[in-house]
């Protein structure tokens, strides 16, 4: 026989253990909730203070850039100059208000830099400088040691190392945002465990008001755990006490499985496609038509960062016989330099199409600009075989090479400004000029990655080296021009990274050198 003790022991132990498991469960919940707080405070830091910041410190790097282009133009781009001055301390002053809540570090680094442009502007604006080339002209990456302030060398570092910091507190962010939602897949683990309990508990307390929702909730929760977030209908136990508050907290964090699991598909989607899409935009800025009659043409572009760079390079049929080859290079590289090579390209080509007046087609890509926060430098030569001449325009880019049949090398010097979308262009913006071109004759566009390569140790490839390639070539022909220049960058060790290397090479060729219908190119 019972004692009473025993009997209101037994009466209790029910009471202790739903009370035990609600306890539980609320814990799970509280701490899932925390979980997920910290992890959306943590997205919000790196959506609305980290890349904003990041961005803006592109943007500030870009109107130094600007600043340095036009305080090298000299008297020239003085309006420019004022007017970039401008835009970079109004980035300066956006970038302080996004940093100033940050940690010492970031502050810190920002306030140098700060000190930097000050100095650098007001050394640009007085015109106080000395030594024009040290001052403005030479980026972090070519000056090899610390950088003296006042220079643009000293704020290029000091963006760079901005930046870098930044992105390292965001990288932080973006893990601290992982490990919650790892926290907030253990909470789902959790709280199925403290459901399952729970439900236990009730049926054998309150029989069937309890258990069956929990079971039908808990089969949710472990198809949610592996992955299966396809459920659909009202919560179990919805309205029912506690068990259908915790239902309708589970719900809402399956639907947010829900919803991470579809970006999830998209992003495996996009993936798949990035590697055509990628290979089809190094295609279009790297391929050659057909060139006309009389004309071999050999082209190359190397992309410092994958496959897309920022340069663009072709060469185009004309009505009555002549070639058009250019070769440009668009400031940055990467995807967003790369898109934009794309569309100059796809413009210039039309342009040298319907019109061969080289100004007209210069000041199409000019146009096309307009809307863009960058610039482009632009070599075009059109070879005419019938006439015996070539005749180019240079907009800001490398003076091309032009090897003679007796393994001379000549330079092909600019007849106008850099393509840039603040600088004015009216007709006759950039001129033309025109040179014997024969058999034997050799021309070579290239850009800046490859003469302003550096390897390791800080040493420039110059453009010594590339007329010394070109003079002693035993088969000056294009394919053989391009192939030996860069066998020559990869033996000095030119560090691809820096920036793309990119060469078009074009030279006279009678219609036999050449398989029938294949082109030369």
């Amino acid at each position: 026989m019972l004692s009473s003790r025993g009997l209101t022991g037994s009466r209790l132990l029910p009471a202790v253990m739903v009370g035990l498991a609600a306890l539980l469960a609320a814990g799970v919940a509280v701490t899932g909730f925390v979980w997920n707080a910290h992890h959306e405070r943590a997205a919000l830091r790196i959506e609305t203070l980290w890349h904003p910041a990041v961005t803006e410190v592109g943007a500030v790097r870009a109107a130094a850039g600007d600043v340095r282009a036009a305080s090298l133009a000299g008297a020239a781009g003085a309006g420019l100059r004022d007017e970039s001055a401008k835009a970079l301390e109004q980035h300066l002053k956006t970038l302080g208000g996004l940093v100033a809540d940050t940690d010492a570090e970031v502050a810190s680094e920002f306030t140098d830099l700060g000190r930097d442009v000050s100095r650098w502007l007001a050394d640009a604006r007085s015109g106080a400088a000395g030594d024009r080339m040290r001052t403005y002209g030479l980026p972090a990456s070519a000056v090899g040691a610390v950088p003296a302030e006042g220079t643009y060398a000293a704020v290029d570092a000091r963006t760079g190392n901005l930046a870098a910091l930044l992105e390292r507190r965001s990288a932080r962010e973006a893990q601290d945002a992982m490990w919650h939602m790892h926290g907030v897949m253990f909470y789902i683990l959790g709280l199925a465990v403290a459901l399952l309990v729970a439900a236990v508990v009730a049926a054998v307390v309150l029989q069937r008001r309890y258990l069956a929702p929990a079971d039908v909730l808990a089969r949710r929760l472990r198809r949610a755990a592996g992955g299966d977030v396809s459920a659909t209908g009202p919560p179990p136990g919805s309205g029912r006490g506690w068990i259908g508050r915790l239902s309708e907290e589970a719900e809402g964090v399956r639907e947010r499985l829900a919803v991470s699991q579809r970006e999830s598909r998209r992003n495996e989607e996009a993936l798949v496609q990035v590697g055509p899409v990628v290979k089809g935009l190094h295609e279009i800025l790297a391929s050659c038509e057909e060139p006309g009659p009389g004309i071999a043409v050999a082209g190359d572009v190397r992309a410092a960062e994958g496959l897309i760079a920022g340069d663009y390079l072709g060469a185009v049929a004309l009505p009555d016989g002549p070639t058009a080859v250019f070769l440009g290079d668009v400031c940055g590289h990467g995807v967003a330099a790369g898109l934009l090579a794309v569309r100059l390209k796809s413009v210039l080509t039309v342009g040298l199409r319907l019109d061969a007046d080289l100004d007209a087609s210069v000041r199409a890509v000019h146009h096309a600009l307009a809307d863009e926060d960058c610039f482009t430098t632009l070599a075009v030569a059109v070879l005419d075989p019938e006439r015996s001449t070539l005749t180019w325009v240079n907009a800001g880019h490398g003076e091309p090479f032009l090897r003679r049949v007796d393994g001379t090398v000549r330079r092909l010097g600019t007849t106008g400004p850099l393509v840039h979308p603040f600088l004015e262009a009216p007709p006759g913006t950039w001129g033309t000029h025109t040179v014997r071109f024969g058999p034997g004759d050799l021309l070579v566009l290239s850009t800046d990655g490859l003469t302003e390569g550096r390897r390791h140790d800080g040493e420039e490839f110059g453009e010594q080296r590339v007329c010394d390639v070109l003079a002693h070539l035993d088969d000056p022909t294009p394919a053989e021009a391009v192939a030996a220049l860069h066998a020559a960058a990869e033996r000095f060790d030119v560090d691809p990274g820096r920036d793309d290397i990119s060469l078009l090479a074009a030279a006279p060729s009678s219609s036999d050198d050449r398989p029938p219908g294949r082109s030369a190119v």
